[in-house]
C-alpha cells in the first residue's frame, strides 16, 4: 500500500511542481526517514514492524489489547566505540511470550502472569555500538564479554554478550514498551502490567532479570582474573575443573568416565573464523550434574548478576550468564563433553546445545569461575 500511494503521490506532484522541487522533495523525505527526525511511533508505522494482529484470528497471544508503558532515555556506555544514547526512531518492535513468575525454595512457584510483550530487542539496540575490547590485544573473541543492565534506581541485571548476539534464536531479550497478557478462555485473570518500560528475557524460566525503568546499558570484558594465553600449550588436557564463587574455593570437578551419565547432543558445528568442524557428537555428563550438592540453579540474586567464566589450560575463555546456564525457559542445559580421546582437548569441555556458534565451547576445562556484578 505504501508504494501505491508513493505512486500516487508522485504523479501528483508532477501536476503541480518543476522535476527540480520534486527531487529536492524526495531527498529532504529521505534524509528525515534515515535519521533522527521522525518520531519513534511514526518510524514503527513506517517500516511496517509494529502493524497489530487482528484479535479474530488463530493466535491465541493476540486476543488481548496491549497497554503501553511510560519510556525513557537509554544509554550505552562501556567498551565500546563510540558511547552515547539510544536513538528508539531507528529500530523496530519485535515481540515475545512469557509465562512470568519466580522460584521459592520453600513455598514453590509464585505464578505472576502471563504476557506478550512487545519492544527493542538488546540485539538490536546494541548492533550499531560497535564492541571495543580493552583486551582486544591479548584476546580479541568477543566471547568474554557481558553487559550490566542499569535503571534509575540503580539496580542492575546480568546478561552475556553472547546469549545475545551468538545465540540460535536471538531477539529473546527485549525492552519492552507494551504489555498485553495473555488469558484463558475459561478463567478470568488479572496480569499486572506496571506503568514503565522493562528488560524481560524470554529464555529465562523464571523472572529474575525483569528490570523496570532501564536508564543504562555498560559493556564489559572479563578482568576479574588473569588468565595467561599460552596458544602453544601441549597436551591439552586438564585433569581436573576447580570452581570458585566470588573468589572463594568451592569444589573440584572429577573426571567421570561412567558413560551411563552422558546427555548426547547432536551438532553442526559451526565457528565464526572457520566455519563448520566435523564433529559427530557432543556428550558428557549435565553440567548441573557435577555441581556440588548445596549449588543452588535458581538462586534469584545469582540470576539476576551471576556470570560465569569458563577457562582453559591455555587461557582460551568465555562468559556465560548464570541464567543462560540453569534458568532455561527451553531446559536445553549444557554439558561437560568429554572427547573421544580425552588426552586432546579434554577431559572436559564445555557444550551449550543454543549456541549458534562453536567459539564458546571452551576445551581443556581447568577452571569454572562465578562472579557477580553488583552495585
Amino acid at each position: 500500500m505504501q508504494f501505491l500511494h508513493f505512486g500516487f503521490n508522485f504523479l501528483s506532484m508532477l501536476k503541480h511542481y518543476s522535476i527540480a522541487r520534486f527531487f529536492v522533495v524526495i531527498i529532504i523525505g529521505f534524509s528525515l526517514w534515515g535519521c533522527d527526525l521522525l518520531p519513534e511511533t511514526l518510524a514503527d508505522a513506517l517500516s511496517g514492524a509494529s502493524k497489530p494482529m487482528a484479535q479474530d484470528g488463530n493466535s491465541l497471544f493476540h486476543q488481548t489489547d496491549e497497554v503501553s508503558m511510560n519510556t525513557g532515555e537509554l544509554e550505552v556506555a562501556g567498551e565500546i566505540k563510540k558511547p552515547g544514547k539510544v536513538n528508539l526512531g531507528n529500530h523496530y518492535k519485535r515481540e515475545v511470550m512469557i509465562k512470568e513468575s519466580l522460584f521459592d525454595e520453600e513455598t514453590g512457584i509464585h505464578f505472576l502472569g502471563a504476557y506478550r510483550y512487545r519492544g527493542y530487542s538488546l540485539f538490536d539496540l546494541l548492533h550499531p555500538f560497535n564492541q571495543d575490547k580493552k583486551n582486544m590485544d591479548i584476546f580479541r573473541p568477543a566471547i568474554d564479554l557481558y553487559v550490566i543492565i542499569e535503571n534509575d534506581k540503580g539496580e542492575t541485571v546480568s546478561f552475556s554478550w553472547s546469549e545475545i548476539f551468538h545465540t540460535n534464536n536471538p531477539h529473546q531479550i527485549l525492552i519492552a514498551t507494551e504489555a498485553a497478557p495473555i488469558v484463558p478462555y475459561r478463567r478470568e485473570v488479572d496480569y499486572e502490567i506496571g506503568e514503565n518500560w522493562k528488560v524481560v528475557s524470554a529464555n529465562d524460566l523464571f523472572a529474575y532479570r525483569v528490570l523496570e525503568n532501564p536508564v543504562k546499558i555498560t559493556v564489559h570484558s572479563f578482568d576479574k582474573k588473569d588468565y595467561v594465553i599460552d596458544r602453544d600449550y601441549e597436551p591439552m588436557y586438564s585433569p581436573e575443573v576447580t570452581v570458585l564463587m566470588d573468589e572463594e574455593y568451592v569444589q573440584t570437578i572429577l573426571p567421570d568416565e561412567k558413560k551411563q551419565n552422558y546427555t548426547r547432543y547432536h551438532s553442526s558445528f559451526y565457528g565464526m573464523g572457520m566455519g563448520y568442524h566435523e564433529a559427530r557428537y557432543f556428550q558428557g555428563p549435565a553440567l548441573l550434574k557435577v555441581m556440588h550438592e548445596d549449588f543452588k540453579p535458581f538462586d534469584p540474586d545469582w540470576n539476576r548478576h551471576g556470570l560465569v567464566c569458563f577457562a582453559s589450560v591455555d587461557g582460551y575463555r568465555a562468559i556465560y550468564s548464570y541464567s543462560e546456564l540453569f534458568n532455561r525457559t527451553d531446559q536445553v542445559f549444557p554439558i561437560f563433553a568429554v572427547p573421544d580421546n580425552p588426552e586432546d582437548g579434554g577431559f572436559y569441555r564445555i557444550f551449550h546445545p543454543s549456541e549458534f556458534y562453536a567459539d564458546r565451547s571452551v576445551k581443556s576445562v581447568m577452571e569454572m569461575y562465578f562472579f557477580r556484578e553488583i552495585p
